[in-house]
């Protein structure tokens, strides 16, 4: 078949390359370690990066080119300078929010008094930093010269004297003394009552926020304000009150608590690493104590321990900075490698436990070689995908992790295939596992005690494999005898259909409630202060969102009635949208509004060009209570027009992230079409880009790299539509893992999307181990082609996926939702992989596959399923003819037939051949034809001899040439 030519070249290479390692082991253990060894030096070089806006944000997002256009046309002021509400970026400031501890009124004159000594308290935080002395106000962004204050203690003139008799209004209030200033109480009041009757007049409040601002522009400014801020921990830490209770937070809590979280995470690897270990050594002993192989498995697991050291070294030397998330990418390689020392043991148990150590590798690399090769290639394809996404911190895992399967694949054949040539020896020469001294095979064992710890091995006489394959795991035998025979039922096969329905139905109901967006609270720990904090902000702070800006970045005549009509019908549909005030709650900054009612008051109705412009700068803003308003009118150079102007709408309600999201977009929807150029603009649209960009790249990256592994299937597995059902099988189980995992109340976010790629990864992992094992089985039966690739990997699939939930176990029990993520979705992965690859793909292999079956003549027999039925020349009671132990064809428990065993044949005959009978019944027998002796099998032409096939011969009267199959 044209579809086979590389599976070819590729096991004839491991073919050859299995006899090479065999003769020579040694270059091949001690490289691998040292290669690994050199490379993780380079870790002394690693860079760490936690910056939430850099790793969590898309890179084209458009908030950040609107940043850079509001940045450029407003620089006059910068950050430094400036209100609150006209910052560009979010950036350095301390924050507290504080609650009554009876949870009653916080507006009384006892809490006043604590929380203006936690403000004093506050403003008396000194830093050194080169030698100078700084506090707050030398620290704080500033407005005229006067640091931005919180309005709720400017209410009441920070004095706790005045709450009793002082009646605040809500959302804005004004002092009673001084109708020039009001104040916006929005976003430092929450859980207001009011009176009874009245819509405004504060009643009660649960809790008062208050803010510190501080200058950032420049490094000098940046590193005296993080100094400042770790000391505003402290303060507000140490802070101690009968009456008050206080959250902090400041701009790097977020990326220190993701440092935190990844440190911690670090540390379970060896708790892992412990656990893996075991496990893998425990699945790897037998009751025969020559085959058992713990070290061996110790060894796949220190190979892949040796890719993430390689990996991690490299990334560092090139320069990739270490994240959070990459915390996890040990857990997962550690799993990957585990799976593929699996596969490659299932491969050597299949070979026939006399040959020799040559042979058996050569046999077991062209076989498990093969498909570690097809899911390290998808692996790495899936993560190198991945690296083109616009989010810095799945590009980065997907770096790390991309290089570490690739060094996890070449230490596999090159490492851990030499320690199987040690252990293959050893086993030859019936040495214990353990202390590896000879020992008797359990035939000569001399008592019971013997049998149990130290008899193992074959005595090399035929007479020991009379009685079954004792190198067969118990595992592989169930999978043979009693699982695959069950599932292939005709009522099992309908009821895997209904069940598969069942399934993809859920998992379809859970794709359509998908929430989108990483929030802010999911990158804190669970008991951590800014969980507390961001519990507090969201369940008092919400009713009044960010001011969000409306920019009309070009000039023209504002000073036109028709311009100003434009402009004003814009900020009209913001206010009309419903995630905005609108116009009656007076929470909209418009200066033009507020000109233009100047104007009247002036009594200049009708401005020339020259008058709207000279009033308005000379003017209108000198006056104190619109000098604000300068801060978002841009003159032109020669001060005769507007070269650009902002105003600000108030949000209200944005309780969700989809709230977020849908307000950003109508914000811009309304901006974009305006028949002015205009744009709309907050910081925390950063941030909210994510909602909109997360879902499209998802798509995008998933559905290259499952056409991606279409196209490695179909080169590498020889059968196409084999190669549809594994891609198939993969979209299936991505599905099943989006929907579930819905269900399981995770989010769609970069972090889920991380997770993501890698289950394309392992879903192919599991899907491509069983299709080629039912491809190369070659039975001539649908049903025992199912069966013998349950047989081969079933086991290592069973062994792999409890090994990998084994590895990320203890990222369940983490206190940080990054991680519990990753183990939600790994755990989703190889549970779903695992039920496709042992259940739904076996079924549908058998109902849509045809197995391989050359007649070349046949009158007499009939075929059902793919499988040959007996000859009608054979009584009924005539003893079938076979050769030694008799099974089907291809099958890892066939026994060859000696010349010495077998008077009629020549001993002097170049060639061993081995037989078996087709099915239970059957009169056809198959041969092999195979060197004899060790030196001709090292001299042979093993190529010829690895890519021989099969013939059969009728057992049939003499007369008939009937029956004759080639498998």
């Amino acid at each position: 078949m044209a579809f086979d030519c590389i599976e070819k070249i590729i096991k004839l290479f491991f073919f050859n390359y299995g006899g090479f390692i065999a003769k020579h082991p040694i270059p091949f253990l001690l490289v691998p370690p040292l290669l690994a060894g050199a490379l993780g030096a380079g870790m002394v070089f690693l860079t760490e990066e936690q910056s939430v806006e850099n790793l969590y944000t898309p890179e084209n997002g458009q908030a950040k080119t609107d940043r850079n256009t509001v940045e450029t046309l407003f620089a006059e002021h910068g950050d430094n300078d400036t209100l609150v509400s006209r910052l560009t970026r979010l950036g350095r400031a301390g924050s507290v929010i504080i609650r009554h501890k009876d949870g009653q009124n916080i507006l009384t004159q006892a809490a006043m008094d604590d929380i203006l000594d936690l403000h004093e308290q506050i403003m008396n935080i000194s830093i050194t930093h080169d030698n100078v002395d700084y506090t707050f106000t030398d620290l704080c962004v500033k407005w005229d010269v006067v640091c931005n204050e919180n309005a709720i203690l400017a209410a009441y003139d920070y004095n706790s004297s005045k709450v009793p008799s002082t009646t605040l209004t809500f959302p804005l209030y004004t002092s009673p003394t001084d109708n020039i200033v009001t104040y916006f109480l929005g976003g430092g009041l929450g859980g207001v009552t009011f009176v009874s009757g009245s819509q405004d007049d504060v009643l009660s409040a649960e809790s008062i926020q208050l803010s510190y601002f501080l200058q950032y522009e420049d490094s000098v400014e940046d590193q005296r304000s993080a100094l400042w801020e770790d000391k505003f921990l402290e303060v507000a830490e140490a802070f101690t009150s009968s009456v008050i209770t206080v959250t902090r937070e400041v701009s790097t809590t977020l990326e220190s608590e993701l440092d935190k979280a990844s440190s911690s995470v670090i540390k379970d690897f060896s708790i892992t690493f412990t656990i893996v270990i075991t496990f893998s050594i425990c699945s790897c002993v037998m009751l025969d104590w020559v085959r058992s192989k713990p070290w061996l498995a110790a060894c796949g697991v220190l190979s892949a321990g040796l890719a993430v050291l390689s990996s991690f070294g490299l990334m560092s030397y090139i320069g990739v900075p270490y994240i959070n998330v990459v915390g996890s990418a040990p857990f997962l390689i550690l799993g990957i490698g585990v799976d593929d020392m699996f596969i490659m043991l299932a491969a050597w148990r299949q070979t026939d436990v006399r040959w020799s150590v040559e042979r058996r590798m050569r046999h077991a690399f062209s076989e498990a070689a093969m498909s570690i090769t097809i899911t390290s290639i998808t692996d790495a394809l899936a993560f190198g995908i991945g690296a083109i996404t616009f989010f810095r911190s799945v590009r980065i895992f997907c770096m790390y992790t991309g290089v570490a399967v690739i060094f996890d694949y070449a230490y596999q054949i090159t490492f851990f295939g030499a320690c199987m040539v040690l252990t293959g020896r050893r086993e030859a020469a019936n040495r214990h596992c353990m202390s590896c001294h000879k020992v008797r095979p359990k035939s000569g064992s001399t008592s019971t005690a013997y049998t149990l710890f130290c008899a193992g091995g074959s005595s090399q006489q035929p007479t020991d494999r009379e009685g079954g394959d004792t190198n067969d795991h118990a595992l592989m035998l169930f999978f043979k005898n009693y699982y695959g025979p069950f599932i292939t039922r005709w009522w099992m096969v309908i009821l895997t259909i209904l069940l598969f329905l069942g399934y993809l139905g859920t998992a379809i109901y859970g794709c359509t409630q998908v929430r989108e967006g990483l929030t802010l609270r999911n990158l804190a720990r669970d008991n951590s202060y800014a969980a507390d904090f961001l519990d507090d902000e969201s369940q008092y702070f919400t009713t009044y969102g960010p001011q969000v800006s409306l920019v009309f970045t070009e000039p023209r005549d504002v000073w036109n009635p028709v311009v100003q009509d434009l402009m004003e019908e814009t900020l009209a549909k913001m206010e009309a949208s419903k995630y905005t005030y609108s116009k009656d709650q007076n929470l909209t900054v418009s200066w033009l509004r507020d000109y233009l009612e100047f104007l009247q008051t002036i009594g200049l109705s009708n401005p020339t060009q020259t008058q709207f412009i000279n009033i308005l700068r000379q003017n209108f803003l000198t006056i104190s209570a619109y000098q604000r308003y300068s801060l978002d009118i841009i003159f032109s150079d020669d001060n005769t027009t507007v070269a650009a102007s902002r105003f600000f709408v108030t949000t209200k309600d944005l309780v969700s992230t989809d709230k977020e999201r849908f307000m950003m977009t109508d914000m811009r929807e309304i901006a974009e079409n305006s028949e002015l150029p205009a744009i709309a603009y907050h910081p925390a649209f950063i941030f909210f880009d994510q909602y909109i960009a997360i879902l499209p790249n998802t798509l995008q990256n998933m559905g290259i790299a499952v056409g991606a592994m279409l196209i490695v299937a179909l080169l590498m597995i020889p059968n196409p539509i084999c190669s549809v059902m594994v891609t198939l099988s993969v979209a299936s189980i991505v599905t099943g893992v989006v929907g579930f995992m819905t269900l399981w109340q995770v989010n769609l976010d970069s972090i889920a999307m991380t997770n993501l790629i890698l289950c394309i990864g392992f879903s192919v992992d599991f899907s491509a181990h069983i299709s080629y094992a039912y491809i190369a089985a070659n039975t001539g039966c649908r049903r025992d082609s199912v069966i013998y690739a349950l047989y081969s990997l079933g086991m290592p699939i069973v062994q792999g996926s409890l090994s990998t939930l084994l590895g990320v176990v203890v990222l369940a029990f983490t206190d940080s939702y990054i991680f519990r993520t990753f183990f939600k979705t790994m755990f989703l992965v190889i549970s779903l992989g695992a039920l496709h690859g042992l259940l739904f793909l076996p079924v549908f292999l058998l109902l849509t596959i045809p197995v391989k079956s050359r007649r070349v003549e046949d009158s007499s027999e009939n075929l059902r399923d793919g499988c040959v039925s007996r000859s009608p020349h054979l009584s009924p009671h005539q003893k079938p003819f076979a050769m030694g132990q008799y099974s089907r064809p291809n099958s890892p428990h066939r026994a060859p037939a000696y010349a010495a065993n077998h008077p009629q044949r020549s001993a002097s005959v170049p060639y061993n051949i081995s037989g078996g009978l087709v099915g239970p019944n059957p009169s056809d027998v198959t041969f092999r034809q195979s060197p004899q002796s060790s030196s001709r099998q090292n001299g042979g032409n093993w190529q010829n001899w690895a890519l021989s096939g099969n013939f059969g011969i009728p057992r049939a009267r003499p007369t008939s040439a009937q029956g004759v199959y080639f498998s």
